[in-house]
């Protein structure tokens, strides 16, 4: 009975420490076709994307634009954590899938797909916390 609980306990350890969420890169997801500006940007669990149109490319400057959580299912596909109404428009016209280091779009009503290659976020020096030199005082003759 005592070796029950403890391979039941050491099971089940092994099976939650198994669990980890996978997660895009953070970072800039840019497309790398001629006349396309489509983006992604990700930090942690949120995601920006800015998609073309697929409806009329007229409206919008001729972007969708999106912000919000996202998660991984099934190893690569990209959910979008969205309203039901604008999940239907997303849906019908986009797929978006993880595929080593980049987005690959699916443009379902075009029949064709492009990948957002991952750039990662630049880093800027930091900060200097010395006080500046003191501005000279102005001279008025």
């Amino acid at each position: 009975m005592r070796k029950t609980i403890v391979f039941a306990f050491i099971t089940a350890a092994v099976i939650i420490s198994g669990c980890t969420e996978i997660r895009l890169a953070n970072g800039k997801y840019t497309c790398n076709l001629p006349g396309r500006e489509d983006f992604a940007a990700v930090y942690n669990d949120q995601i920006f994307l800015r998609l073309r149109n697929a409806e009329d490319e007229t409206m919008n400057n001729g972007y969708w634009d999106w912000a919000g959580k996202y998660k991984i299912v099934d190893g690569s596909h990209i959910e979008l954590d969205m309203d039901r109404q604008t999940g239907r428009n997303w849906n019908f016209y986009y797929d978006l899938n993880m595929r080593g280091n980049s987005i690959v779009v699916e443009d379902i009503r075009g029949e064709n797909s492009y990948s957002l290659k991952h750039s990662p976020a630049v880093h800027k020096r930091p900060v200097s916390m010395e006080k500046p030199d003191p501005a000279p005082y102005p001279s008025y003759r």
